[in-house]
């Protein structure tokens, strides 16, 4: 790969941390509003962000200079100087969006700021037995889809990989990992090393609601929660129009709250006990069901695990009343891990993403009265909360949306 890159890109990994007030935040806003509202005049985006004319002039004009943005004429038969309008660049930097499949192969995907896919690979990789050792894989996987692609590296701006792990993205940290030794990691310094372009690592559902606050159903919310039911319960949250994390620069962990307390409760893969995730994610509900002993997460494990999801679903669905009870059960869980969530984080509105209509149809009616029975009435009337499918090409969304979150 092409190292003639500026002096700038130093491969560290990237992520700058935005608070209140900062010049970063107040270019995110205008970013934003731009996003949103765009094309959009620059006399407009006082008003959309708070923010003074001079200041918006002078972010605008950098983002115009990084191509981030691009000026488009209005079109009029009126006399005078017509109106130039700005919106987000389809033309400007690439950014390169990796995630790990469950066919031992690193997905990569090459977009514009816009969210427009340029070209995809699926390139064949390594699982290797520690941490470092599957980073270094990655990079080499990435590395030669760069090289494939034909973009030179002063075109790429950003890398983003999205990791099924405990990860603090600001720092680059991978704290935990199923199946790799639980020791924290510097895995986004090595992939940058190996790469020279800035790199970004975040769990997978922190991508997943990037990519609804800026291209989806969370477009217009500063504040709200994902919770993503897939193979385990995962969840995001946004405030005050950016990603919470804790005092560690981790994402809450809301499928690992407690939802049963008994002594018989059912065991989580973290090593806890009475974890909702442990009731109402796929993995579970195979597991209850007989068909799985213990937590092998290896590849082949997993899409088995999923295509006996869908085989229970579609039972359950045909109205097998053995297997109806289990999707009952994950619906009464799932909703005592939201109501708690409520009381404790009021987030205005939840955005629960499942894996197709299905799954909503079989646990609603539990969910509503768990939800109903667990949350403080007063919060729970002012909290929207909705079911919907994961976003067509959420990965190549996320991937545009982190590089407009780390410009």
């Amino acid at each position: 790969m092409s190292t003639q890159d500026s002096a700038d890109r130093t491969g560290k990994a990237a992520g700058k941390p935005v608070v209140k007030g900062s010049p970063n935040l107040n270019r995110l806003a205008v970013l934003k509003a731009i996003r949103t509202h765009g094309p959009v005049s620059r006399s407009d985006l006082p008003k959309m962000t708070g923010l003074s004319a001079g200041a918006v002039s002078q972010i605008t004009a950098e983002f115009l200079s990084r191509r981030f943005i691009s000026e488009t004429k209005e079109k009029t038969t009126r006399s005078g100087r017509p109106r130039v309008f700005l919106k987000i660049s389809g033309e400007g930097p690439i950014v390169v969006g990796a995630r790990m499949t469950s066919r031992d192969t690193l997905t990569t995907t090459f977009v514009d700021l816009s969210g427009n896919i340029r070209c995809e690979a699926e390139v064949p990789f390594t699982h290797r037995d520690t941490l470092e050792a599957l980073a270094l894989s990655v990079a080499e996987a990435i590395g030669r889809s760069v090289d494939d692609s034909g973009y030179p590296n002063s075109q790429i701006e950003h890398v983003g990989v999205a990791l099924p792990a405990l990860v603090d993205s600001s720092r680059g940290v991978v704290h935990f990992m199923a199946m790799f030794p639980q020791e924290p990691v510097a895995f986004a310094d090595i992939l940058a090393e190996r790469l020279d372009i800035p790199v970004t690592i975040e769990n997978g559902t922190t991508s997943l609601a990037r990519a609804e606050h800026w291209f989806g159903r969370a477009q217009n919310r500063n504040t709200f929660t994902l919770v993503n039911v897939g193979l385990a319960i995962d969840s995001a949250m946004y405030s005050d129009g950016l990603l919470r994390t804790g005092a560690h620069g981790l994402a809450p962990e809301i499928g690992h709250g407690k939802t049963n307390h008994a002594v018989d409760a059912e065991p989580c893969y973290c090593g806890a006990h009475g974890c909702g995730t442990a009731y109402a994610s796929q993995y579970a509900i195979v597991r209850r069901a007989g068909l799985l002993d213990g937590f092998d997460l290896d590849p082949d494990a997993i899409v088995k695990c999923v295509r006996q999801f869908n085989e229970l679903q579609e039972k359950a669905a045909a109205g097998d009343e053995a297997i109806r009870v289990l999707f009952e059960a994950a619906g009464d869980h799932l909703g005592r891990l939201v109501a708690n969530h409520i009381n404790l984080a009021d987030p205005g509105f939840i955005l629960i993403t499942v894996p197709d209509d299905t799954y909503t149809a079989l646990v609603e009616t539990a969910f509503s009265k768990a939800i109903k029975d667990n949350a403080m009435p007063v919060l729970l009337a002012l909290t929207e909360i909705r079911f919907s499918a994961q976003l067509e090409n959420w990965h190549s969304l996320a991937t545009a949306a982190l590089a407009l979150e780390n410009f």
